[in-house]
């Protein structure tokens, strides 16, 4: 359909043929006219009828194939189509044309031109469906896309689009185009579970399964166009006997959409129901596969998951833990608008109660959640929908078999970016018109009482001729069949499973698996729920972490990484520092080299080569590959530039949020884009990924406003195994401490920071040697036996306190009070930061010293010096000996305070 859409608006002439053969007639059929407008009925070629429909094909190639019975059969299949499309869902006949000036007052049967039987001027294909000169939608389809017993399932579809064209509505519409695909699919759909069908495939549906895999992307998107259906199949069935919609509601949506209007605001224009409330019944449906025709659904689903172990979590979301009871949604899994997250419970209590947090502020924000509850005997409650801030409880049911949290992003319709498909390098729609990183994403978290995020767990095959055993270092299951040395490591949850091989001083740990034939060797670490799969290989000093798979013959090598919900397979090769990370699928002959990184949507199965620069997008050409912007050895880069809570990273996808009342100002003392935090436990949450590197460059700017605690800047890790900057340690100075569970580094700046003014903090670790800068000057050095990578390989996936934040550690303590210009993390040493400030702060002022109305010593000590700086020593409204030497405060210090700030404010 590719090729069809891309002749939607080219209308194509008749051909001339200049061979003889013998043609094939049928008598014309009662009812409707016939007409041939390529070949105008030349005697060279072959024409049959049916009641509807017109067969028309050539005298080479496969028109031996040609049958009578090949015609007869595909003819009753168009016709029980027909009946299907026209009397069941009273779509109109597609006998005018889409052209109404055109249009004779007669009425005509659909053609269908039969390729790879010798037609002139037309390109042989699979099977595609466009227009003629006259307006009339036709069908071209080889002899193989036409099987007729059992039904070929590529005419109901094509028929589909036949149809959908000739409704109007959506003729018109450069948003509606990426729905044609997904709308053929549904007419197929339709078609298969009505009385016409005769299919004894064993299939039973055309399923999804592109569609599950991408959930959290708007629908349709570039990988799921075709799959992207349920939704229109949700709308027909109307479970939930919503307002509005229900068997013709699809058709009401062909015929009366309006030009250019996007399907999301068409569903909302033309039903009564609200559509947030929709979009939330729709996505507790699909945790649940409750569709009528749900058997067959959920029998393809489980057929899927037992043909590889990657695909439950490329369906699943597995939230993060970032608080006592609280996940968050990874970042490359937060949804996109309509894009959902299924996420998998483990059930701990009798209830099940959770309570959903938006976690951006961006205009328009809004999720719709559902706790989802399968029993053992095929029933599913329903929780009631619940929102941003609300709390949800559910009993849990007598006979559970499976529980899940459905979330799905709900904005307004007026504030998200409506895209289209990219379906070339014309399109409007390519990724330098509408990037990745400027559709929204919607952040979330929820906490938990009563159930866990369910673990991905992977079973040994347990076959006669396959046995396990643990191996002697880490206690984690070997296969009988694997080849594994004793200089591996395999985690007491990790698997080496089938004919796999693991070499040298590898690690398996955490949930990862390594299986089938797969390589693993050198220093090549497999963490978190990656797989490892087929022939894949994977050596050199390469990182494969978190839900990241490598599969078919994929080769990772030297310092790469694939890690998020990246997925590799094919002949695809990454090395040097590249990265594949986000959602990005790569495979075919491709490569990532250099310091390239792909990203969010990446699609790529034609081969580009990626060197510098970040990658996004479905069918990005290799051009837009090239003219990528790049920052060589650069992780990471938030300049706070964002509004809200919610701020993106300045090369990829990775974002981060500000947690309890943080802010991002504009502008703050010289410095554009800020992070202030207040240091009553705001912080902002990041990634653990900043920690996947051997080296590292850190740099960041900060202006303290307090001395009061270490003042964490950055904490990376949990309370054994971190990375720790603050700004006040050892004798209130910046302080670095490493930290790998059993050994630790420390080290101290020789100078304190000055509150009110801006410090460049340096952090650099290369080839064992740390060097902390500020302000470009060095302040302390040495040796470390802790690197980065360390602390990222010993923290363990299931640890109860690990969070990687600005402004707070592990135990919510040491907050910072101040102000963050920029954080960049480089995977070796680079530049130096070349920012310069000159704008200090006064920190005298009503805002500073209550600081948002809570009082803390430093407040009281910025007192003492105003006091005596502006000589007032009026002791009856303060003494000396209200403030303690000892800079302790009191209930009586904090009320003089008050009411002396009120009396000499002008002084300030």
């Amino acid at each position: 359909m590719k090729k069809a859409l891309k002749k939607l608006t080219a209308l194509l002439s008749s051909a001339v043929i200049s061979f003889s053969a013998i043609p094939f007639f049928t008598a014309n059929a009662e009812g409707l006219e016939v007409r041939d407008p390529f070949y105008n009925y030349n005697s060279n070629y072959n024409y049959y009828e049916s009641e509807h429909f017109q067969f028309i094909w050539g005298n080479s190639g496969d028109a031996s194939k040609v049958t009578t019975a090949f015609l007869e059969g595909n003819a009753k299949n168009l016709e029980d189509c027909w009946a299907v499309y026209m009397n069941d869902l009273n779509m109109i006949a597609p006998t005018q044309s889409t052209n109404v000036s055109l249009r004779d007052g007669k009425e005509y049967k659909t053609n269908i031109y039969i390729s790879g039987t010798g037609l002139s001027g037309m390109d042989d294909d699979w099977a595609y469906m466009s227009y003629d000169s006259g307006g009339f939608a036709y069908m071209f389809c080889c002899v193989d896309a036409m099987q007729y017993n059992p039904p070929s399932w590529v005419l109901p579809h094509e028929f589909g689009h036949v149809v959908t064209a000739h409704q109007l509505g959506w003729n018109n519409n450069k948003y509606s185009y990426a729905w044609w695909e997904a709308m053929g699919n549904w007419f197929r759909e339709q078609y298969l579970y009505s009385d016409y069908s005769n299919d004894n495939t064993g299939h039973g549906t055309d399923f999804f399964e592109t569609y599950l895999k991408n959930m959290q992307f708007t629908f349709p998107c570039g990988r799921d166009y075709y799959a992207a259906w349920p939704f229109l199949q949700y709308l027909t069935e109307n479970p939930d006997n919503m307002e509005g919609y229900g068997k013709d509601f699809v058709t009401k949506m062909l015929q009366q959409g309006q030009i250019d209007e996007y399907p999301f605001d068409m569903v909302d224009r033309l039903a009564p129901a609200d559509l947030k409330e929709t979009l939330g019944n729709f996505a507790k449906h699909m945790a649940a596969l409750d569709f009528e025709n749900g058997d067959s659904y959920k029998a393809r689903l489980n057929e899927l998951l037992s043909t590889g172990s990657w695909n439950w979590q490329q369906i699943y979301t597995l939230l993060e833990k970032i608080d006592t009871d609280t996940y968050a949604v990874p970042s490359e899994r937060a949804p996109q608008h309509a894009g959902l997250n299924i996420i998998p419970l483990d059930i701990t209590g009798n209830e099940i109660s959770v309570t959903l947090n938006g976690e951006t502020s961006i205009k328009g924000a809004d999720w719709r959640a559902c706790i989802v509850q399968c029993g053992n005997d095929g029933t599913v409650t329903y929780s009631n929908l619940f929102s941003d801030g609300e709390n949800c409880t559910q009993p849990v049911i007598q006979n559970l078999q499976n529980a899940y949290l459905s979330v799905i992003a709900t904005p307004d319709n007026d504030t998200y970016m409506k895209a289209g498909l990219p379906y070339g390098p014309d399109s409007e729609f390519v990724e330098n018109n509408y990037p990745f990183t400027n559709k929204e994403r919607y952040p979330y978290s929820v906490k938990l009482n009563g159930a866990d995020i369910k673990k991905r767990i992977i079973d040994g095959n347990t076959s006669p001729w396959e046995s396990y055993s643990p191996h002697p270092n880490g206690g984690g299951m070997v296969s009988s069949n694997a080849r594994v040395d004793s200089t591996v490591y395999v985690g007491p949850n990790a698997k080496v499973m089938g004919n796999a091989t693991v070499t040298g001083n590898a690690v398996i740990t955490d949930y990862a698996v390594v299986q089938d034939s797969a390589s693993v060797s050198d220093n090549a670490y497999i963490g978190g729920y990656a797989i490892i799969a087929e022939n894949a290989t994977v050596s050199g000093n390469a990182r494969v972490d978190d839900t990241a798979m490598v599969m078919g013959r994929a080769n990772v090598s030297g310092n790469a990484k694939v890690i998020e919900s990246a997925c590799v397979y094919g002949e695809y090769k990454i090395s040097d520092y590249g990265c594949a990370k986000g959602n990005a699928f790569c495979m075919a002959n491709g490569s990532i080299s250099r310091y390239g990184t792909v990203d969010g949507d990446y699609y790529d199965d034609g081969g580009k080569t990626v060197t510098k620069g970040t990658a996004y997008g479905w069918v990005s050409s290799q051009s837009y590959v090239d003219s990528l912007p790049a920052a060589d050895k650069l992780m990471n880069e938030y300049n706070f530039s964002d509004s809200g809570n919610y701020f993106t990273d300045k090369y990829n996808s990775t974002y981060g949020v500000v947690q309890n009342g943080g802010t991002i100002e504009a502008q703050r003392t010289g410095a554009s884009g800020v992070l202030t935090l207040n240091g009553n436990n705001q912080y902002a949450v990041l990634d653990k990924s900043l920690l996947y590197t051997k080296d590292i460059d850190i740099q960041l700017a900060v202006l303290p406003r307090s001395s009061s605690g270490k003042q964490t800047l950055l904490h990376l890790g949990d309370d054994k195994v971190f990375l720790n900057i603050s700004a006040f340690g050892t004798d209130g100075k910046p302080e670095i401490t490493l930290s790998d569970g059993e050994n630790k580094n420390t080290f101290t700046a020789n100078e304190q920071l000055n509150l009110g003014e801006w410090a460049i903090i340096r952090l650099v670790i290369k080839d064992g040697i740390l060097k902390l800068d500020i302000n470009g000057a060095t302040q302390a050095s040495g040796e470390v036996s802790v690197t980065p990578e360390k602390i990222a390989n010993n923290i363990s996936i299931d640890s109860d306190n690990a969070v990687y934040r600005i402004g707070s550690d592990s135990k919510n303590e040491n907050s910072l009070n101040g102000s963050i210009d920029f954080l960049r993390i480089y995977n070796s040493e680079a530049e130096a930061p070349t920012e310069k400030y000159t704008e200090k702060e006064v920190l005298t002022n009503t805002g500073d010293l209550l600081n948002d109305g809570k009082i803390n010593v430093f407040d009281m000590i910025i007192l003492k010096r105003v006091l005596y700086y502006e000589n007032i020593t009026d002791s009856a409204i303060l003494s000396a000996s209200d403030i303690n030497k000892d800079n302790s405060v009191t209930n009586d210090d904090i009320l003089i305070l008050k009411n002396f700030l009120t009396a000499v404010i002008d002084n300030f």
